[in-house]
């Protein structure tokens, strides 16, 4: 077996099979459902198949017709696919693979590429190191409101397409009207960005995460290039509009306006347009601001307060700042799925404004390479963005499989954090935790962390 794999751009025209290894993704799992719409026979594998936290989302496949099974390669014999779809985290010798060692492989970027093209509209593709899942979300719930027929893939869940069948993270209007746009969320992770030429592309912002800032403004700066009719960056990072053609459109991150609410914020657009948001923080009115400035050069008829007033219907995306706990609690519990240091401050900042102090957080770093890579930012971060009755609570690095270097540990980070005067300190599990999060006296407890499903259940299990 080689140790890589060898991905194939011969793809097959539905009613093709397609094996979707990792299917319990977020990615993937919403790819699969996308599949199905084209019309392809859709099946897949997880690890986590047999997980309680994410039960919802398995039953919601199989409602569509999507087979599932265990990651030990009886699928693929039993399915007989034309292709698998792998993501770049599926290692060589996966199980499934070795099982048909003969069947083509395709990246999941490839394939999303391929899907959006095929399905008709224009492809509105977001991008960006934070914020691209709510603002991607944002997009798509603003054009099905002004009545536009609208394709959705995207990293979250959204509360407002959740129905039996459909876990929230795919959305397609109905059969019988020639889709208009097509939104995706874009990732930039492992540079499989470089598959996308949407018609608008939007860039959020460039942080340290999957790699170094000079290296991911190169590679969003050429994702710009490719949009074939407009291109939005933030007027704060000049960087992303050099060498870029006229097509290329600031958008103000200025948060004009500003203004917090119990329920959400207000903000007012560049133009002097009032929109209302049950987001929240500051950072939500800067992706406001953007998913404006995108919403008027795709629909140049529509008048600005007919845009603004459909934003105003968007009811968040699952884990993000997500406020699990009733109206009125004593003591706030919100889940976010804030995973690096940019994220994880934001939600920080914004428990506070909306919540008070001090504030109990507990974070599960989601991988050991990703908290090696953001270890020195984090801690910056961090340091601007707690206070000293705060208590900022690491549990173990959560480790999905596969081969990897196994530190740092949470034991180690929090231990320099802690050295640098931060309120920091590594927790040994979840039920050490909730003994500190009820005796602490804190206003409201944030839960953070990525890829572990069984967070958001905790989450609402603290609640309670």
């Amino acid at each position: 077996m080689s140790d890589s794999i060898l991905f194939s751009n011969d793809f097959p025209a539905a009613p093709a099979r397609l094996f979707l290894v990792g299917i319990g993704g977020i990615g993937m799992s919403g790819l699969a459902q996308f599949l199905q719409h084209q019309g392809y026979e859709v099946a897949g594998s997880d690890r986590g198949i047999g997980e309680p936290a994410r039960a919802a989302l398995f039953d919601a496949l199989r409602a569509q017709g999507i087979r599932l099974y265990p990651q030990d390669g009886s699928g693929p014999r039993e399915f007989r696919p034309d292709g698998f779809v792998f993501t770049t985290a599926i290692e060589p010798g996966n199980p499934d693979q070795l099982a048909a060692p003969e069947t083509p492989v395709f990246h999941r970027a490839f394939v999303l590429s391929r899907l959006c093209r095929q399905c008709g509209g224009k492809l509105i593709g977001v991008a960006g190191t934070c914020g691209k899942t709510s603002v991607t979300g944002w997009i798509g719930s603003a054009l099905v409101a002004l009545g536009r027929s609208v394709v959705l893939i995207n990293g979250g869940y959204l509360p407002e397409f959740e129905t039996a069948e459909n876990p929230g993270n795919f959305y397609a209007a109905r059969e019988g009207r020639p889709v208009e746009f097509v939104v995706a969320e874009i990732d930039e992770s492992d540079h499989s960005i470089s598959e996308f030429s949407p018609d608008f592309g939007l860039v959020l912002n460039v942080g340290d995460d999957h790699y170094g800032t000079e290296e991911l403004e190169r590679v969003f700066r050429a994702f710009l290039e490719r949009c074939r009719q407009a291109a939005v960056y933030p007027e704060s990072n000049p960087a992303l509009g050099t060498a870029v053609s006229d097509k290329l459109v600031a958008y103000d991150c200025q948060a004009n306006g500003y203004r917090p609410l119990p329920t959400g914020m207000r903000f007012t657009s560049v133009d002097g347009v009032e929109i209302p948001s049950t987001q929240s923080g500051v950072h939500s009115a800067w992706n406001g601001a953007a998913v404006y400035q995108i919403l008027r050069l795709a629909l140049p008829r529509e008048a600005p307060a007919k845009i603004a007033s459909a934003m105003g219907a968007f009811r968040g995306v699952r884990q993000r700042f997500e406020v699990v706990s009733a109206p009125g609690a004593a003591v706030a519990v919100v889940n976010d799925y804030a995973h690096n240091p940019e994220k994880i401050a934001a939600a920080i900042r914004t428990g506070r404004e909306r919540f008070g102090s001090p504030l109990g957080i507990v974070f599960q770093p989601h991988g050991f390479g990703a908290l090696r890579f953001m270890e020195e930012t984090l801690g910056e971060q961090l340091a601007g963005a707690l206070e000293v009755a705060d208590r900022f609570m690491m549990l173990p690095v959560y480790y999905a499989g596969g081969t990897v270097n196994f530190s740092p540990t949470s034991d180690e980070v929090a231990a320099r954090f802690a050295q640098r005067g931060l309120p920091v300190a590594a927790i040994a599990d979840r039920r050490s935790a909730e003994e500190i999060l009820r005796k602490g006296g804190f206003k409201a407890w944030l839960v953070i962390g990525a890829r572990d499903a069984s967070l958001r259940s905790w989450s609402q299990e603290l609640a309670k």
